[in-house]
């Protein structure tokens, strides 16, 4: 028994509504992992600030009145003034806290991918387009 007639253009419309559909998944799919990765990324930044304030708070409160309070009992030690152990110690909390806030700023650098994978699959996927429209530049 003959096979009846396909319209002309029917593996055409076909292969076109299959490449659309793997276009929308693939933009489905790219969407979600832009989302994942902005999430991670707010998160990192969110727990940067915290810890710099937490810095912060801490220099500007308690670490001050420390000081004053080892300077006026060390007064005198070591042919220092109290004024010359406030200087000491000041100098000492800016020193820490740079390194403090240094070693935060490269842990978060560290761990800051800020796209990257998503940047990659959007890469590979132009390629892709090229490819299948014919184009290899």
């Amino acid at each position: 028994m003959p096979e009846p007639d396909r319209p002309l253009l029917a593996e055409l419309r076909d292969e076109i509504a299959s490449l659309v559909a793997e276009l929308r998944e693939m933009l489905i799919l790219r969407w979600q992992l832009a989302r994942l990765e902005l999430r991670t990324d707010l998160g990192s930044i969110l727990r940067l600030a915290a810890v710099l304030v937490l810095v912060l708070l801490m220099a500007l409160t308690a670490l001050p009145l420390l000081a004053v309070s080892l300077a006026a009992l060390l007064d005198g030690c070591l042919g220092l003034s109290a004024a010359g152990w406030l200087a000491a110690f000041g100098f000492g909390l800016l020193a820490v806290g740079g390194l403090a806030g240094y070693a935060a700023w490269r842990r978060f650098r560290n761990r800051f991918i800020g796209l990257e994978q998503t940047l990659e699959e959007l890469q590979e996927d132009a390629v892709w387009v090229r490819e299948w429209q014919g184009r290899d530049d």
